[in-house]
Formats: C-alpha cells, structure tokens, sequence
C-alpha cells in the first residue's frame, strides 16, 4: 500500500498571482537573513513556463538555475551545481496546468500551434490508463432486480493475463463481487453485486432496473489496479515519470478531474525528492534553503497564476531542524510576508 498523497481538497488552495507569490517569497527570505541567494526552479520545459522562469530571477536579481526537465521532472543532483554558484537558495517549482478543463483534461491555447493539452507530457502519461480505465467502466455493468443488485463482467477482466508493455486493468474481484457466479451474461459472467457497495452507493443502485447500466464512477479505486510492464532503469523522460506515480495511477483515472490529480501527485512526488536530497546533501553546509512547490494554472501562453502547496526550510545546513510545511501552513506562512517590490524594472534587470 503506497503512502497516500493529500486530498485533492486540501490541494485546491487559492490561486496566487506571480509577482505576488515571488514578491512573498523574497520578503521571506530576506528576513530570513539569506544572503548571495540563487533561485533555481524545476518545471516543464513548456514554452507557457518561460515567462514564470524570467520573472522568479527579476525579482530576486539573479538569473535563474535550471533544476527540470520535461514534465516538471525534477533532476535534484543539479542542485549539487547551483551551490556553487551562490551562498543560499531559494526553489520554486511543481507542475503546470492548461486553465481550460475538458473531460478531465487541462487545455491551452498555442500561438503557433493547436489549441492542446497542458501539460502535454503529463497528459501522455495519463492518456492509456484514463482510456483503459474508462472502457472497463462502460463494460462493466449493474442491474436491479427487485432487492437483488447484479454486476456482469466481461471475460476481458476475469482471465489474468501476463504482465507486458500494455497497460491492463485488473479488477479486484473479490471486493466487486459477493459469492460465485450466478450466470452467464452477454459478454460475461454474472454476480451479485458486493452489498457493502450496494449501501454505499444507493442513491445510485436504487433507480437501476433489470436492464445493465455501466458501472461507471462506481468503479473506485479500490475496485482496480493497473499492470504494465515498467523499465525503472530508464531515463526517459515519459518512463520516469510515469514510473514515479505508477502506484497512484488508479486514484488519479478514477478523479473528477484526472490530469489534474496527476500534476498535483506529481509535484507531491518531486517535493518530496528534492528535499530528501537537500537534508542528505546539505546537512552541516551551512546553507540556508527555501523551497516553496505548487500547480501552476496556465491561463495563456503568456499569463500564470500558482497555487502554493507544498513548503521546506532548513537553516545554515541544520538538516535535523528543517521545517516543512502542508498546504495550509505554506498559505499561511506566505500570507503574513509584505509584497517585495523589485528597485528596478524589468527591462533595467535585463541590462537593457
């Protein structure tokens, strides 16, 4: 059973405009007496994400260290580099997101393409797991008849197959089902329905009638699984980060709004590494190091807004003392620093 990662609930703070969020950022580390700071940032290499990246060095008049790669995949040992080209650091990163929600998916308007999924790769990730898992929802069907509620699942679900390149769903039948088969149906075997789901759910099973109706959202994540074979060697982008949020994958299909459960696990995912790296690395270095990871809502090409989720702090390399901080306590923190304003515009810290 893999760690769960925070409700979506708890994830879905208040989205915070860019210059005030860098300018939070900087009041906050200034106080923290950070000196010779260097902001590095791990994101998509999306175009969308550019911008972002200009304005996080402008505010703390320092160009800005590259720790990602496509897919906001974090590469934590550039972060051994980026030490030496400052005293202390100051991280932002995470996942992004296109603003425009369809069918679960975040979209984005291109300027010199299509209108697309965004983030892309993360959307190619999600993309066979999410048709799979919705093909089986269709396929598997409920019915009532009188008090008794009935599943018909597809013979596809109940031989085991091997594990291979395809991604597969394996449904739990145990957990679906109570007792042996009852019958044969069109496409499969016939059971009863498991009553403790028929009480869960009975504001849905009680309209049902003798003809089967999909399964649907009553397909939960405890319901099913996924295998597929994965190369944990690799260090293909797509590999890796599907690789990383593998045992999550049921969760994320089975979301109201899957790709963004999916950058939302992902950034989790990556925090999570990044500072485990920096109290392995750093400890007794005397650096100070603030990290501060969230959603990146990409509303254009052109304009951003973050929702802050995820926070560390260790002070003058003292590992043992660092503080993290949910998505409350970043909010919180963030909310009682003054808006730094930058002494000189955007165009004068560009030497232009």
């Amino acid at each position: 059973m893999p760690i769960a990662p925070p409700l979506e609930s708890l994830l879905d703070q208040t989205p915070m405009d860019l210059m005030e969020l860098y300018g939070r950022m900087r009041s906050l580390t200034n106080q923290a007496d950070f000196t010779g700071t260097l902001p590095a940032i791990w994101q998509c290499s999306d175009e969308s994400q550019s911008i972002k990246k200009a304005l996080f060095g402008y505010v703390y008049n320092c160009p800005t260290f590259n720790l990602g790669r496509v897919g906001a995949l974090l590469d934590p040992s550039r972060l051994a580099t980026a030490s030496h080209h400052g005293k202390d650091i100051v991280i932002f990163g995470g996942s992004h997101i296109g603003a425009e929600e369809s069918a679960g998916i975040g979209y984005i308007e291109r300027i010199n393409g299509p209108h697309a999924p965004c983030c892309g790769m993360l959307a190619r990730v999600l993309d066979d797991y999410l048709r799979v898992y919705r093909r089986a929802t269709q396929l598997i069907k409920i019915s009532r008849e009188d008090t008794m509620t009935t599943v018909e699942i597809p013979y596809k679900y109940l031989f085991e197959k091997p594990v291979s390149d395809a991604v597969r769903i394996v449904i739990h039948i145990n957990r679906l089902v109570e007792g042996e088969a009852l019958g044969e149906g069109t496409l499969g075997k016939i059971y009863r329905l498991n009553p403790e789901i028929v009480i869960d759910e009975l504001e849905f099973i009680k309209p049902l009638q003798t003809k089967p109706q999909p399964i649907g959202s009553l397909l939960t994540p405890d319901l099913f699984s996924f295998r597929k074979k994965l190369d944990y060697d690799s260090h293909e982008p797509k590999t890796m980060l599907e690789v990383s949020v593998f045992d999550f994958l049921a969760e994320i299909v089975a979301a109201p709004f899957p790709h963004r459960r999916l950058c939302n696990i992902n950034t989790w995912r990556q925090f999570h590494r990044i500072a485990s790296f920096i109290t392995d690395h750093f400890d007794g270095s005397d650096i100070n190091i603030f990290v501060l990871a969230g959603l990146t809502i990409d509303h254009t090409i052109r304009h951003n807004t973050v929702i802050p989720q995820f926070g560390f702090w260790m002070e003058h390399g003292r590992a043992l003392e660092a503080r993290y901080f949910g998505p409350i306590e970043i909010n919180t923190l963030l909310a009682e620093q003054q808006i730094y304003s930058p002494p000189v515009t955007f165009l004068e810290y560009a030497g232009l």
